[in-house]
């Protein structure tokens, strides 16, 4: 599966806004282990976590973009 995304991440950290708007486009993408400040933003495939990153990971919106370019499932 390969779709081009509605929107993606910058390469470095992301804010919560942006990851709730991936989270509204995408119905396998999820924010977990949310602590508040800090919040890991996860994509699965048929269940299984193909990847995941911490929302303030030097590279996290450059690695979260290339899974939910190749994962990612819109949402109707």
């Amino acid at each position: 599966m390969h779709t081009e995304p509605a929107f993606s991440l910058p390469d470095g950290p992301f804010t919560r806004h942006q990851a709730t708007s991936l989270t509204e486009l995408y119905k396998n993408v999820a924010i977990e282990d949310d602590q508040g400040t800090h919040f890991r933003l996860v994509v699965r495939y048929n269940g299984t976590m193909v990847w995941r990153a911490w929302n303030f990971e030097p590279e996290a919106g450059r690695l979260l973009n290339r899974y939910i370019t190749s994962y990612g499932i819109r949402k109707p």
